[in-house]
């Protein structure tokens, strides 16, 4: 009897995992060249965007992504990112987003999980990550392990009320922010 409830379980979980790895997240609001999956499918205009998934931009290629928390990002050509975490409750703004830029240049103007919990977005590069607050800022990873950040803004005194720009860049070891627009930091491995 009990091995049996156990084996029930086990089954239910295996499916609840699937169906959790294949939710919907985001869109492609713009497609411009070569955009693909991890399951090489090519990505246009209203393709949908799934927990899990892996972008891809070729040469002379670029896409914005727009989420479900109103998250944008505007992925440069050649350019690889993994969605490895996006959790997100529309009623309570609640939620975690967390990408992984492998490689390339995505533009970033964060949405209400950030603006609710500026802790509950992460974005990963290969020689460290950041966390940002109501912000619009520039990720560009190299493949060598090295990676740069560009706050955009807003700044502390902009007119439309908006929280100031805030992003914090760690190697791992290191910290630091950036809180003035236009500034910019690079780590290393």
């Amino acid at each position: 009897m009990i091995k049996k409830l156990f084996i029930t379980i086990f089954i239910l979980l295996c499916f609840t995992t699937k169906s959790i790895s294949n939710e919907f997240i985001g869109v492609i609001g713009v497609a411009v060249g070569e955009i693909t999956n991890q399951k090489n499918e090519k990505l246009t205009n209203g393709s949908k965007v799934f927990f899990g998934d892996t972008i891809f931009t070729k040469a002379e290629s670029n896409a914005q992504i727009l989420f479900l928390d109103e998250t944008v990002m505007t992925v440069g050509d050649n350019t690889e990112l993994t969605i490895d975490d996006f959790i997100y409750d529309p009623n309570t703004n609640d939620g975690n987003f967390v990408t992984n830029v492998k490689s390339g240049t995505v533009k970033f103007i964060t949405g209400k999980i950030s603006k609710k919990n500026p802790d509950n977005l992460e974005v990963k590069m290969p020689a460290g990550t950041l966390g940002a607050r109501g912000t619009e800022f520039l990720v560009v990873a190299k493949s060598k392990g090295e990676s740069s950040v560009l706050l955009l803004g807003p700044g502390p005194a902009n007119t439309l009320g908006m929280i100031p720009g805030n992003i914090i860049l760690s190697d791992g070891i290191n910290t630091t922010q950036i809180t003035n627009p236009g500034f910019q930091a690079m780590v290393k491995n």
